[in-house]
């Protein structure tokens, strides 16, 4: 059996990218950006969405268009002309979901808080050099979520109370990162609190694969056999910046490691990576294997390609490595025709499963594209993922709209 409960504790299965953003409190929106108008999806909800007419659809399909084509256009200028459009949506999240005291909101969930917001305010703050932002955000995150053993908690209320105390590896990593990465007033303590945090990664978020390889897995609740492993949490940008900042080689193991696996899950690259995977036994051999969420209930029958994999595309597309990169280029083949280029979730082999748009897809197929040297259509899906994140906000697609920008047009959170 998978260890699904620990000490009691349900494991952060249904985490901020399980519970799909695209849908927006109970109603899904129409897709008027992506060429087609869709249908809402969303049970009784659905019949009760009125519908644009034909000239006031057609008008918004033209108007969204043309501004994702002019942002598209903007974003592929020079380095001078670009700078504030690129960072304009990362500048936008940190205003919106960002609290005074540093605690970064859900609305559409809620107004709750979890682990992998506060690393992405950080990581965001840090890239902008908003000094005192990523201080607040520390001292909320610090102070309400970290635990003993120096991980976090992954999900907490509005008034910052533990709603479940298991911590998540994607956040801890790039919290990590975040912190070492920090180089404003009184950087030596962040560093040190950096540190401590990535030690704990290493100590309890850590398993073995074949041949000794160290192998990140889901959280401390997914490290026996079989291994939980979440795929997208392998940020290889993260994994080497770590090894440079800290010195220690374990975590360009850690990143060799992953490519090895999502390799291997792929197939070299013929399907796409899925939301979530499996390290184990068969025959006294060690295999990596696609499984579905932990915890789905049987609402999604087959391992999946969605909101938690589609960020697996973008982390190795902005990697250093070029094998890394290569991977990202061949999912470009199949990421590439316009029904699936957005679409909320995909099976491995591209067919759709959910053709709702989201804005994490179209990042996701930007940052392939851009690794196979389709820069226009990378520009042009960039664009649009801007662009519907201004029409229909939400915290997860704010989130990965200011990581789009960045992380393919500039270097500053890969150091390639």
């Amino acid at each position: 059996m998978r260890p699904a409960i620990r000490a009691g504790v349900v494991r952060p299965a249904i985490r901020a990218s399980a519970v799909r953003p695209a849908i927006c409190a109970g109603a899904v929106r129409p897709a008027i950006c992506a060429g087609a108008v869709r249908p809402a999806i969303c049970g009784a909800a659905a019949g009760k969405r009125p519908w644009l007419r034909p000239r006031a659809r057609a008008a918004a399909a033209v108007l969204c268009l043309l501004l994702a084509a002019w942002l598209g256009w903007y974003l592929g200028q020079g380095p001078a002309e670009q700078t504030d459009a690129t960072f304009m949506p990362a500048a936008s999240f940190l205003r919106t979901y960002v609290r005074p005291d540093g605690r970064v909101n859900r609305p559409d969930q809620g107004n709750d808080t979890v682990s992998e917001g506060q690393a992405y305010g950080l990581l965001l703050a840090e890239a902008m050099g908003q000094d005192s932002q990523f201080n607040q955000i520390w001292q909320w995150t610090r102070v309400h979520l970290q635990l003993s053993d120096g991980l976090f908690a992954w999900h907490a209320d509005a008034a910052g109370q533990i709603l479940s105390p298991e911590p998540a590896s994607d956040a801890d990593l790039l919290i990590a990162w975040a912190l070492l990465r920090y180089e404003g007033p009184g950087a030596a303590a962040f560093h040190s609190d950096g540190l401590r945090v990535a030690n704990a990664v290493l100590a309890y978020e850590v398993t073995t694969g074949a041949d000794g390889m160290p192998v990140l897995a889901a959280g401390p609740w997914a490290t026996g056999r079989p291994a939980t492993l979440d795929p997208s949490y392998w940020s290889l940008p993260a994994l080497t910046g770590l090894a440079q900042l800290t010195g220690d080689q374990e975590w360009q193991r850690l990143a060799d490691s992953a490519l090895v696996l999502t390799r291997q899950l792929t197939h070299g690259g013929r399907l796409l990576p899925p939301n979530w995977a499996e390290l184990t036994t068969t025959h006294q051999v060690l295999r990596v294997l696609p499984e579905v969420a932990p915890n789905a209930n049987d609402t999604e029958p087959q391992a999946q390609y969605g909101l938690d994999s589609q960020r697996t595309v973008a982390w190795f597309a902005a990697s250093c490595n070029p094998q890394a990169r290569a991977l990202a280029a061949r999912w470009w083949t199949l990421l590439r025709p316009s029904a699936r280029d957005d679409a909320l979730s995909l099976r491995l082999n591209g067919t759709v499963v959910t053709p709702t748009p989201g804005v994490l897809p179209l990042v996701a197929a930007a940052s392939a594209a851009d690794a196979a040297g389709a820069k226009a259509a990378s520009l042009r899906l960039l664009g649009q993922a801007v662009v519907d994140q201004r029409l229909y906000p939400g915290y997860y697609g704010g989130a990965w709209a200011a990581f789009g920008p960045v992380l393919i047009r500039t270097h500053v959170l890969g150091g390639c």
